[in-house]
């Protein structure tokens, strides 16, 4: 066992080897361009994260975020519609957040269930895109560059990783991440068996 503490941080933190380097200096996203969102819902913490898609590429752009608390639904979606993006599919929320979906839908903007509900599959969706440079975060995003590098799981007595994500309900902006990066990362068949 290492006990360089070094070492430990690193194999606890989630994302680490996958972000740091993909922080591109912010654009004008072009018009045409396919519009991402993704919602994690929350009363107190709602975040909302916009992706977009290079469509010769492929490659997909982190270019806005937001964290925001009370407000209504209506004025959640209102500050989502503002920016007039009619190319824009929505993805959020945990499998039993059926009802915040609807009153999503009822104010005026459709948010689909998320394609993967089980987090260690989607964690791992985004690491990939990540990796493989199909998914850059705009340098003005620090909110969620900033979670990126505390992400990491709670220690075991002996210092090391254990399955369970220290801090797990302070991550707003990642869970959107995650919800809009498995609605746009078409899964396979495989990818989805037990996860339905």
């Amino acid at each position: 066992m290492s006990t360089n503490p070094h070492t430990t941080t690193e194999k606890a933190t989630i994302t680490a080897n996958a972000a740091g380097t993909f922080e591109p200096t912010a654009f004008d996203i072009p018009a045409a361009w396919p519009r991402f969102l993704g919602v994690d819902f929350g009363a107190v913490n709602t975040a909302k994260i916009w992706i977009a898609q290079e469509p010769k590429s492929g490659i997909y752009y982190l270019y806005r975020e937001a964290l925001e608390g009370n407000k209504t639904t209506q004025e959640q979606v209102n500050s989502v519609r503002q920016y007039n993006e009619n190319n824009l599919l929505a993805y959020g929320g945990a499998k039993s957040e059926v009802q915040q979906r609807r009153d999503w839908g009822a104010a005026g903007l459709h948010i689909s269930e998320p394609r993967i509900i089980d987090v260690e599959a989607g964690i791992s969706r985004v690491i990939a895109l990540l990796k493989e440079k199909r998914l850059f975060v705009f340098d003005t995003c620090i909110g969620i560059i900033d979670e990126f590098g505390t992400y990491s799981r709670e220690l075991d007595a002996n210092g090391q990783p254990t399955e369970k994500i220290k801090d797990k309900a302070t991550f707003h902006r990642l869970d959107a991440l995650r919800y809009v990066a498995n609605g746009v990362s078409a899964p396979s068949a495989v990818d989805l068996v037990g996860f339905a």
